[in-house]
């Protein structure tokens, strides 16, 4: 990861409390597949590493799994463990990367990963993943991606974005590839082929949360000066004007999310 990726990969915990905020969750649809093509016990212990604020730990610990959460940033894991105690949610977290967790061997039904295995040393993580988890456990790996394919003004957005960053707008998830991530299980002999699901959702969110949902995004803020951005603001709001979203009303946001599986198979 060059120093760039690093500065950026390190920047979430400075806007924890917005990523929290104006990040979508996940649909329960998505941890239904999960654990139907996974076939997890009836109250599975998971690892969710690289865990951010909890919007994916949250959502399975009050799915009744044992979840244990894992991200290297004290504060978003200060956030996560706030949102737990409030919500009543019994978590366990670790303060410690996705690459070496410290957490006993074969002792996972499950290990996650939401909207942070691009950040990750690939085949170091997955052999992280793969040491952790039980014989036959699963990993799923997943993100919510905006779906401009479903929407004009989402169409519009990427090209605004792309007039502000430029190629980064696809985040570093689509600009590596799915065949970056295949290759990085090509080279942990202890993972089947990774399989890849893709499922959809809408968001509702109003012109104010969308522009702070913007405003999370790391190469909307990392090396970019307060000029800049505030530009990059005053464009999006009138983006969104132009498309008549701009009263405070929600609207929706069409997301497509990218679910790959794998199982350990020692093969």
């Amino acid at each position: 990861m060059s120093d760039v990726d690093q500065a950026r990969a390190r920047s979430f915990d400075e806007w924890a409390g917005d990523y929290d905020r104006f990040r979508p969750g996940y649909p329960d649809e998505l941890f239904e597949t999960i654990a139907a093509r996974l076939t997890l016990p009836r109250i599975p212990h998971v690892v969710d590493v690289g865990a951010g604020t909890g919007r994916a730990s949250l959502a399975m610990a009050a799915l009744g799994w044992r979840v244990t959460a894992v991200e290297p940033g004290k504060g978003m894991l200060d956030v996560l463990r706030g949102r737990a105690a409030n919500e009543g949610l019994l978590i366990s977290t670790v303060q410690a990367s996705a690459e070496a967790t410290g957490l006993d061997a074969g002792s996972a039904d499950l290990v996650t990963a939401a909207q942070a295995f691009h950040w990750f040393d690939k085949v170091a993580a997955l052999h992280e993943m793969a040491r952790i988890l039980k014989p036959g456990g699963g990993i799923a790996l997943f993100w919510n991606m905006r779906d401009p394919s479903r929407s004009p003004f989402l169409a519009d957005y990427r090209a605004l974005l792309h007039d502000y960053v430029g190629d980064a707008d696809a985040g570093r998830y689509e600009d590596e590839g799915h065949a970056a991530i295949r290759a990085a299980f090509a080279d942990v002999t202890t993972l089947a082929e990774p399989t890849l699901l893709q499922l959809h959702q809408d968001v509702p969110m109003s012109d104010e949360e969308f522009i702070g949902m913007a405003f999370t995004a790391s190469y909307v803020r990392v090396n970019k000066t307060q000029e800049e951005q505030d530009r990059f603001r005053i464009g999006l709001a009138g983006l969104l004007g132009r498309h008549g979203l701009n009263d405070g009303r929600p609207f929706a946001v069409p997301y497509r999310i990218d679910l790959w599986m794998s199982t350990r198979s020692d093969r």
